[in-house]
């Protein structure tokens, strides 16, 4: 059903976008009815937004400005355009030509009013001349004429329930007959009325009030309350319709009308309904004669075979120009069909023919164009160019295209390693058995090129479906089996049980011996794979070094697996133990994540429970899962042949995998594992903050917390069992967030506690918690202040009493806290750790961050692992910050051993996009990647993620969810498109809905009716965001008002359902929100659509009415949603343009279809050159996603950067690292002999870095040179001196010096005469302050001003 539900919602948004079908075939001309031709109630250009071929346009006022009018996107501008851009020979596509992000210009009309379209191919004929015969081009499309006098009675009404109809039309035949006649499924003009049309209105308007009033009377015989309620000159069916509606829709004093009341409501708008689709017929009817409409318009459709007889293909010469000039067949023309008197109707076709000259290859490049050259249209100042002109229409072609069938069609694009860099040269040997046949102009392009059929055609709303990646390993190569009905590639893995949580974890009988054993054969068959690519390449006729470059990666991986098995686990006792510890703790946090009970918990609960949680087998890793912590052995627990520790120091593993795959769970699994072993191995001092996680986005952080607290409380679960040596200190989770999100004070995080106190509607006050209810048992949460107001000290506990938890959750939520009891876990957003250079003391623990690092009198090891998820966000600004600053946070986190061995944290990563990922990683971390899974010898295939697919009558075809269409506006301004695009949707599920009205309480209809209910509208900007949000209860519904009735009659309450006012709502998940309504809006949107909630309904669980809700019709979005955001019910989203990156492309993208299909619609800017590159070529763009990442750019280093975020890397360092400069106030404290100690560290870090890049291949070691590590020295030299010239000013100057808070503490300090300053700049100073400022110490990574200051200069 959902797959009926999305092939019906595309075709409909074809219809509309692009036609025919606007009018949902609705009108036919008589003796035509099963005709091709289409009738529509306006003209065609105000119905249609794409494959527009505009006529040029010219002043007929004022002659000398035809050229500026112009609005021609002609055969020549065509021509300009492949010049400068996409390569015409077929090398490679230079994306950066259309880099511009230019906003909209009304003005360029070339863009909005196209005038011409074409399509680029190549032909490959072996060096033989190519001939007319060789090619077949095809012109195909139709143009619209209006309606004329004699055709009014000639356009017939269709009407779906005759008989009904007929009794109705009998009732006021008098009235009626003269003017309309009925026959066979529809209702014509008897006559033309034009002259008498006023009058027809007046009857139609009189059986209105008649109806309406018939339909409002009682069986006594008196009329409805609510019918005489409306003034009298006021009782049409519309009015009445709309008061009985109410009546139905809201619940009035808390209770609802009663049953017999409201089945009379119901049967009443059925009345109506009825009524109003007769006298729609009528009133359609009418308006064919209505001279200030824009007319009835027929359309006329041509497919026309281009005569290129006598055309010489092969003249002398680089390049051939044909034109119609030269060969008049090269004229399409159009006429006899009516229109203006001497109007010329015509499509100009162009041909050119070019040799590539920088290959010896035999290709030939073939453009064809087609140039609408009709009559043109005068512009007057009384007649203006516009879409509903009739004279602009009648002059236009619509669904206009282009294809070419040639038996020597071949690939477009020639890609080669001369003069690539690596990472391309990696990209196109990976993509070798992905060919592009065309590019289009102005256009997009579609092909099908097998054997026995080889075309390119134009497309102006093309498809592609992504293929779906599935984390089972499975043979291409070998048989294909069948499960669940289809035929699918045998997996590699087949009754292997090593992937089962339970069967790995310690509530499992089996042997350790055995759980090696498996272990080893589960790496085997990686082995196994790398195996059988090498000899599949082997016999491959391509050259094939960087296939073996990839495989000798995966070899390393696989080898790297084996040791960590046979080293770390394979008889040790603690380490095996350790491993089946994260085991358990992984499945008992994912069985609570599906189940719950009141039983008592204990050891042996878990050995006994089901552990099929989703489906029939038992809850398993996936095979990269797996694979990933085996690989990050050694990372955790030290190989006795790594005495340097390098696989922790010097490596950062990044889990590469799509979005939805199963990230998260890998770097769980490490989580979990490293606080097992250090404190199994560490005893008291492995207490502390073992884990820093890490994310950039508030919602993402948001989101992911709840999934690691269930970890986190698994992991507190065992530790209370007091049978694994865990310690006696809990292992906690906290939640590291700036103030907008969660309260940063333990006085604030009461007040919002308190707010948990008041409830409304059934529900607890809004307040900023993140939590509601038990990750364990799913009850509500409590919480109890075992402090004083003045001092609270807040702990949540679960409300059931047979919980694990009844007692106290080990979850910190704000920073006093945090400081005070570092959590095992410290988790939040990057930019948030910016206060580590602000917060530290030496006297208030609850403001000291030095004891997330062990310090303070903790006496704890720094944290061993670091997590970064979504990594591809890290760059750019935000990148180069956070790499200058991650120097403080790597500096931390290390420690020396007494054996003499410098340890590092262990910094694991994760990202679904990457590209140039080795200098991202150096920059960040200063250390080398490995990525897993590696890529193989094909894009389809790494062992650990395969492309999903099926064989269907012997053919193999990739197996997809999400499928993309992209549209590009003609004719209209982008934000007209998204409008009318979403009013499709919108009317749409009343369609979908009239379809299946008997269904809908189904679970499958009622499912597809949710899944694709709520449109996601994604947009690259607030300003965007802004501009949708403003005129969404304006010109949307509008729109969606004025569709509602072109394509569908009344009935089943659909208009009241979809086009009420009262039935539009919308939702925003964007940077506008602060943290509690990220979090309400995140519920708001996750409600399921039931056709049974929509009006008021009784709630037997409260006892009480409910009010009637669906979930958001429109849910506005920005990248806050591109990672982490996983609700099932999102299947349909609207890019509005492409996002800057295509990075950010494929994960806004990825937040539909994520377990069911899903449709992304693509509205490309034709104003904006990117737009239009990724449009012209939107198949091979989709074929390719992820070759098309941009590399990322990140200058830590630069001297803008440093000047930028450099103090904060300073302040933290020392704050941190000096006891006598730790205090806020400390400031005035120091000294020369501090100043060169500072020095001498701080430098020796930069230089021991310096003398490791120089070491590096090219390009990474451009990261650090000698002159940016002089520029540092420099800096750190100067900020110190500026320093120290303030302290020893402070008697002379009458103040103290503190790092911040000056103005805060003056306050205090005037009772005593005391004056203080600051050394950080104050976060309100001006631009210009913060330029000149050698310690303008930042707050968070990311600052964004709230509020802009005007500093007026003479």
């Amino acid at each position: 059903m959902i797959q009926t539900k999305r092939d019906s919602l595309e075709k409909f948004i074809q219809q509309q976008m692009e036609g025919p079908g606007a009018c949902n075939n609705q009108y036919y001309c008589l003796g035509e009815r099963n005709s091709e031709e289409e009738v529509v109630n306006t003209t065609p250009g105000s119905l249609y937004s794409t494959a527009i071929l505009f006529p040029d346009r010219k002043n007929a006022d004022n002659p000398e400005e035809d050229q500026n009018l112009s609005n021609s996107y002609t055969s020549e501008a065509l021509e300009t355009d492949l010049e400068l851009g996409a390569n015409e020979d077929g090398s490679e596509y230079d994306d950066e030509r259309r880099s511009g992000d230019s906003d909209e210009d009304l003005y360029s009309l070339s863009q909005r009013f196209p005038r011409a379209i074409g399509i680029s191919c190549c032909l490959d004929k072996k060096g033989e001349p190519i001939f007319s015969s060789d090619l077949t081009v095809t012109i195909s499309g139709r143009y619209y004429t209006r309606v004329n006098k004699d055709e009014y009675c000639k356009i017939v009404i269709k009407i779906e329930d005759q008989n009904d109809f007929e009794k109705f039309f009998n009732l006021y035949k008098p009235q009626l007959e003269p003017y309309f006649t009925i026959i066979e499924g529809g209702i014509h003009l008897s006559k033309d009325i034009t002259k008498e049309i006023g009058n027809v209105k007046n009857n139609i308007l009189t059986i209105n009030q008649e109806l309406c009033k018939a339909v409002a009377k009682n069986a006594d015989g008196s009329e409805d309350i609510i019918y005489l309620g409306i003034r009298e000159n006021y009782r049409y069916l519309k009015s009445y319709k709309e008061r009985l509606w109410s009546e139905v829709k809201y619940i009035k004093n808390d209770t609802y009308i009663a049953e017999e009341v409201l089945t009379t409501i119901k049967e009443r708008i059925k009345k109506i309904e009825s009524y109003e689709t007769y006298l729609s017929y009528l009133e359609d009817a009418v308006n064919i004669c209505n001279t200030r409409g824009f007319g009835f318009w027929k359309s006329h459709t041509f497919s026309e075979v281009v005569d290129l007889n006598g055309i010489n293909l092969n003249k002398e010469g680089r390049k051939n120009i044909v034109t119609s000039k030269t060969y008049g067949q090269l004229n399409l023309t159009f006429d006899g069909d009516g229109g203006t008197p001497g109007l010329l109707r015509q499509l100009s076709i162009r041909l050119q023919i070019t040799k590539p000259t920088h290959t010896t290859s035999n290709k030939v490049y073939l453009k064809v164009q087609i140039e609408n050259t009709s009559s043109p249209f005068e512009e007057t100042n009384n007649a203006y160019f516009s879409i509903v002109s009739e004279k602009v229409n009648e002059r236009c072609f619509f669904g206009v295209q282009i294809k070419i069938e040639s038996p020597y069609l071949t690939d477009y694009q020639e890609r080669n390693s001369i003069n690539q860099q690596e990472d391309v040269e990696h990209l196109n040997y990976l993509y070798r058995s992905i060919k592009d046949y065309a590019v289009g102009h102005m256009c997009s392009v579609d092909w099908k090129v097998t054997d026995s059929e080889k075309w390119v055609r134009t497309e102006f709303i093309p498809s592609y479906e992504t293929p779906d990646v599935e984390a089972i390993p499975r043979n291409k190569y070998d048989v294909f089996i069948e499960e669940d009905g289809i035929l699918v590639p045998k997996p590699f893995l087949d009754g292997l049980k090593v992937l089962e949580f339970r069967r790995l974890s310690l509530f499992s009988n089996v042997s350790d011996d055995v759980i090696v054993k498996e272990l080893k054969e589960f790496i085997a068959k990686y082995q196994l794979w790398i195996n059988q690519q090498r000899e599949i390449i082997n016999k491959e006729s391509v050259e094939h070094r960087i296939g073996d470059c990839n495989l000798d990666q995966c070899q390393k991986d696989c080898t790297r697996m084996a040791e960590n098995v046979d080293l770390l686990l394979a008889n040790n006792s603690t380490n095996i133990e350790s491993f089946r510890l994260m085991n358990s703790a992984m499945f008992i946090q994912l069985w609570h994540s599906q189940k719950s009970t009141n039983d008592i918990i204990d050891c042996d609960f878990y050995k006994t429970v089901d552990d099929r949680l989703f489906g029939n087998t038992s809850a398993a890793w996936r095979p990269f899962q797996l694979a990933f912590i085996l690989l990050n052995l050694d990372g955790i627990i030290q190989r006795n042949d790594d005495p340097d520790w390098k696989s922790r120091n010097e490596l950062v593993d990044l889990v590469w995998f799509p979005t939805g795959g199963g990230k998260t769970e890998a770097y769980l699994g490490i989580i979990a594992l490293s606080i097992i072993y250090r404190r199994k191995t560490f005893s008291k001092n492995g207490g502390g903050t073992s884990a820093i996680m890490r994310y950039t986005l508030r919602l993402l952080a948001t989101q992911q917390f709840q999934r690691a607290m269930r970890l986190i409380l698994a992991l507190e679960q065992l530790r209370r069992w007091d049978l694994y040596a865990l310690g006696d200190e809990a292992i906690s989770i906290g939640l590291f967030v700036g103030d907008n999100s969660l309260p940063n004070k333990a006085t604030d995080l009461l007040k919002e506690c308190k707010k948990w106190n008041t409830i409304i509607n059934g529900n607890r006050q809004e307040s900023k918690i993140p939590l509601d209810r038990c990750p364990y048992c799913g009850e509500p949460l409590k919480y109890d202040n075992i402090g004083s107001e003045t001092a609270p000290r807040i702990i949540f506990r679960c409300d059931n009493i047979d919980c694990v938890f009844e007692d106290e959750l080990p979850v910190k939520l704000c920073d006093e806290d945090i400081y005070t009891t570092p959590p095992t876990l410290l988790f939040g957003t990057v930019d948030k750790f910016a206060a580590l250079g602000h917060k530290t003391s030496t006297q208030k623990p609850n403001q000291d961050s030095r004891r997330l690092f062990g310090k303070g009198g903790v006496n704890h090891l720094p944290p061993s692992v670091i997590i970064q998820d979504e990594l591809h966000l890290l760059l750019g600004p935000l990148g180069s910050a956070v790499s200058l600053f991650e120097c403080a946070i790597d500096q931390l986190c290390t420690y020396k051993t007494a054996s003499g061995l410098i340890i590092r944290p262990k910094i694991i990563s994760s990202t679904a996009t990457t590209r140039n990922t080795d200098l991202q990683i150096r920059a960040l971390y200063d250390r080398d990647v490995s990525i897993f899974p590696k890529p193989g010898t094909d894009y389809d295939d790494s062992f650990f993620s395969f492309y999903k697919r099926k064989k269907v009558n012997d053919q193999v075809e990739f197996v997809s969810k999400r499928k993309y269409i992209g549209i590009l506006p003609t004719g209209r301004t982008h934000m007209t498109t998204q409008m009318r695009l979403v009013a499709t949707m919108f009317v749409h599920r009343a369609l979908f809905e009239k379809e299946y009205a008997n269904q809908l309480t189904s679970k499958k209809v009622e499912e597809a009716m949710d899944f694709y209910h709520s449109v996601l509208d994604y947009f690259n900007s607030l300003k965007e965001v802004g501009k949708t949000d403003a005129q969404f209860y304006t010109e949307f519904t509008k729109y969606t008002r004025r569709l509602f009735k072109r394509v569908l009659r009344y009935s089943n309450q659909l208009e009241c359902l979809y086009c009420y006012d009262s039935s539009f709502s919308k939702s925003e998940l964007t940077g506008r929100l602060s943290g509690s309504e990220v979090v309400d809006e995140l519920k708001n949107v996750a409600v399921k659509w039931k056709a049974d909630h929509r009006l008021p309904y009784f709630n037997q669980e409260e006892d009480k009415w409910v009010r009637g809700t669906t979930p958001p019709d429109l849910i506005l979005a920005t990248n806050m949603i591109s990672v982490g955001l996983d609700v099932s019910r999102f299947n349909t989203i609207i890019m509005n343009s492409m996002p800057r990156n295509v990075a950010e492309y494929i994960q806004a993208s990825s937040r539909v279809a994520r377990n069911k299909l899903g449709l992304v619609v693509t509205l490309h800017n034709p104003f904006r050159a990117r737009d239009l590159s990724h449009f012209e070529r939107f198949r091979e763009f989709h074929e390719k996603l992820y070759y098309y990442v941009e590399p990322i750019s990140i200058t830590p280093f630069s001297k803008k950067s440093v000047n930028k975020y450099l103090p904060l890397y300073i302040a933290t360092i020392i704050r941190h690292n000096y006891d006598q400069l730790t205090n806020v106030e400390n400031a005035a404290n120091l000294t020369l002999e501090l100043q060169n100690g500072i020095k001498k560290d701080i430098f020796h870090y930069f230089k021991h870095r310096l003398e490791r890049t120089k070491d590096l291949p090219n390009g990474l070691s451009e990261l650090l040179t000698d002159e940016l590590e002089e520029f540092v020295e420099q800096f750190i030299e100067i900020a110190l001196d500026k320093w120290q010239e303030l302290v020893d000013q402070q008697q002379s100057g009458g103040f103290k010096l503190r790092y911040s808070g000056a103005d805060y503490a003056q306050k205090y300090a005037n009772r005593r005469g005391e004056q203080w300053k600051d050394l950080f700049l104050a976060l309100d100073a001006y631009a210009d302050e913060e330029e000149g400022s050698l310690w303008a110490v930042p707050m968070s990574l990311r600052t964004v001003e709230t509020e802009a200051v005007l500093n007026v200069k003479d």
